[in-house]
């Protein structure tokens, strides 16, 4: 995500948020899954592979991140 700055996702994410908000839990991942789906599926075949992996390195390194965000005191279920 080198080419994007914090400041630019965070007011689009603000706008989805209450979305998802209150939703059970799979509905949300349904929801995001279709979303990566269609973003995935915009580029050619061939790169799907490594735009997939990218993505997924970019929501593990994200997690911890949005986890401290979450739960400035800590994560009920502790680490």
């Amino acid at each position: 995500m080198s080419a994007t700055k914090p400041e630019d996702l965070a007011p689009i994410v603000e706008k989805i948020r209450p979305l998802l908000a209150g939703k059970p839990p799979e509905l949300q991942g349904a929801v995001l899954a279709d979303l990566v789906a269609m973003f995935i599926a915009g580029h050619a075949p061939p790169l799907r592979d490594e735009i997939f992996e990218t993505h997924v390195a970019l929501v593990r390194e994200l997690i911890p991140v949005n986890e401290g965000l979450m739960f400035p005191n800590g994560a009920p279920w502790g680490r």
